[in-house]
């Protein structure tokens, strides 16, 4: 049974090897995406053309006048000096200058330009930027049997007898080993080993992302079914007040932002739509993580008139159990889920899986060659 183990092992890693390389090596290149786009984008910021940045109020008629309407969404980092994006929605945003209101045209576009080409190979295998089904399957498909390789390798890895002596060389790499087969067979063990947990969550998450039935499948676990694609957005849990407020009577963004954020100190950002005219309330959701950590985001109700928070507790956004396992696995294949430290580990995991790959198709490649030669030489060899 070992050996048929091994064989499929062999084999899967020689077929798939190149996929899985492809997408180790765009995964290191994404490690910190987030952190490289931000920091380009926030480049293109003149601190010099201004002695201090807009206020809240006024960013948000700068917004208004480049046409931000009713239901878009701004974002206000707590750093004054960065930019502020205004979303009209999942494809269609602007980012603003802090300091003049102005529209930042092309900021960070060629970083942003480099991550969606190496996202659209990582994802699709699309190296002319353009999805191609057939290598986008392929690309799925090998990831599937990455998760193969994984199980199988651990099977292989498993000792049939529990001595310290031996685990030792399992876990940890050696020195002095004199062949470079030696060498790769020590590094693909040990980096296996290290590697397995964070390597079968990128591995899972990925095939939710590629495939309908396994996205369907987090959600049967909880008893749902997943939303259509395209489908309209669920129903608002609260329905928005539509009291008339006069203008002389609304609090300034400034004071309402204030509001919002006396909770939390170590607060980031803030985002919210922009209400329509005739409501008395505007929800905020203050995010003191990175941005796509639920557990370190809340949504706060204000009275637009100043009068503090409504309720004087929190709203936490309603989410289903499926949905959040869902978001979970989303931000769990990039670490982005743990913050910088998560990314980290998601990152030395993808250049893990680079040598993994080279190591394995190094032991295979020697191996074929050696079967090669034994066969030649037993053509050879006179009867």
């Amino acid at each position: 049974m070992r050996r048929f183990i091994f064989w499929v092992h062999f084999v899967a890693g020689m077929i798939a090897g190149l996929f899985i390389l492809s997408m180790s090596v765009t995964g290191v290149l994404l490690t910190y995406e987030r952190q490289m786009v931000s920091a380009a984008e926030n480049a293109a910021v003149d601190r010099s053309a201004a002695a201090a940045p807009l206020s809240i109020s006024e960013l948000i008629v700068a917004a208004e006048a480049q046409g931000a309407v009713a239901g878009n969404r701004v974002t206000l980092p707590r750093d004054r000096e960065h930019v502020v994006e205004v979303s009209k929605g999942r494809r269609d945003s602007f980012l603003l200058d802090p300091f003049s209101g102005e529209v930042l045209e092309g900021a960070g576009e060629k970083t942003h330009a480099f991550f969606s080409r190496v996202t659209a190979i990582h994802r699709w295998l699309a190296f002319t930027g353009q999805r191609n089904e057939t290598a986008a399957a392929l690309n799925a498909a090998a990831n599937v049997v990455f998760g193969l390789l994984l199980l199988t390798g651990a099977v292989l890895w498993w000792p049939k007898i529990w001595k310290w002596g031996f685990i030792k060389t399992q876990l940890f790499f050696r020195r002095g080993l004199s062949t470079p087969k030696a060498r790769h067979y020590n590094w693909h063990h040990v980096l296996a080993v290290w590697t397995f947990i964070p390597l079968i969550v990128i591995v899972f998450s990925g095939m939710v992302f590629s495939y309908g039935w396994a996205n369907a499948l987090v959600f049967a676990a909880f008893g749902e079914k997943p939303a259509a694609r395209g489908g309209p957005p669920p129903a608002p849990t609260v329905e928005a007040s539509v009291e008339i407020v006069m203008p002389g009577d609304l609090a300034s963004y400034d004071v309402l932002v204030d509001q919002a954020v006396a909770a939390a100190p170590s607060w980031k950002r803030v985002s919210f739509a922009l209400p329509e005219p005739a409501t008395n309330q505007i929800e905020m959701m203050v995010d003191w993580g990175n941005g796509v950590q639920p557990e370190k985001q809340e949504t706060v109700t204000l009275a637009r008139d100043g009068s503090g928070r409504i309720g004087g507790e929190e709203t936490v956004v309603a989410q289903s159990p499926a949905s959040k396992a869902r978001r979970f696995l989303r931000f769990a294949h990039t670490g982005e889920v743990y913050g910088w430290i998560g990314q980290t580990i998601a990152g030395l995991t993808s250049l893990a899986s680079v040598i993994l790959v080279y190591t394995g198709l190094s032991l295979a490649i020697r191996r074929l060659l050696r079967m090669r030669a034994q066969a030649r030489a037993r053509r050879t060899k006179p009867a």
